[in-house]
């Protein structure tokens, strides 16, 4: 519980600062501001808690991707290596399995803020619940997963490399904690 608990708790706290940061990028998209004007425009059309639209749903995602990467993914690694899987193969698959499952889990949290975030003067969506609704007759339950195989192959291919990373990287930077097998 706590090799992907705790990832999680930490993922979500990482989603009050995601979700300002995504807000204002997904408004300079659309509209062009500035890096520096874009939240100065949100915060005096809609006041200081405009920059929190959508603040919800990124923490759930943020929190179910890091679980994903941090924990889900080392956890299925390891349980296929104890069933005799090579070690390269168990990080490939653990990488693919972690992946498949927090991009399939959090997709739709995406989504959700995604479309909040685009629409900050709520013009189609509101809440959480009213936006999952005005989905839901758009396009039924695929609405919430349009993306889905380019997000979980992403997911899926960076959770391969930040596994790789993770087992590389300490030894090069402190070789003096690892001992060579012989």
């Amino acid at each position: 519980v706590e090799k992907i608990g705790a990832p999680a708790i930490g993922g979500a706290l990482s989603g009050f600062a995601c979700a300002p940061m995504e807000l204002s990028m997904i408004q300079q998209q659309r509209f062009g501001s500035s890096l520096v004007a874009t939240p100065g425009i949100i915060v005096g059309e809609l006041g200081i808690t405009g920059m929190w639209r959508g603040l919800l749903m990124s923490c759930g995602r943020e929190g179910i991707f890091t679980a994903g990467y941090l924990g889900m993914g080392p956890v299925f690694s390891g349980k296929l290596q104890d069933q005799g899987w090579a070690e390269v193969s168990s990080k490939l698959g653990g990488s693919i399995c972690g992946g498949i499952i927090a991009a399939s889990l959090s997709h739709p949290m995406d989504t959700i803020k995604t479309c909040m975030q685009g629409d900050i003067k709520r013009e189609k969506y509101g809440s959480v619940s009213q936006t999952f609704g005005t989905l839901m007759k758009e396009a039924g339950p695929k609405a919430f997963f349009r993306g889905w195989a380019w997000r979980t192959g992403r997911m899926c291919c960076a959770m391969g490399i930040m596994t790789e990373c993770s087992y590389r990287i300490p030894k090069l930077l402190f070789p003096h904690h690892y001992t060579e097998e012989k």
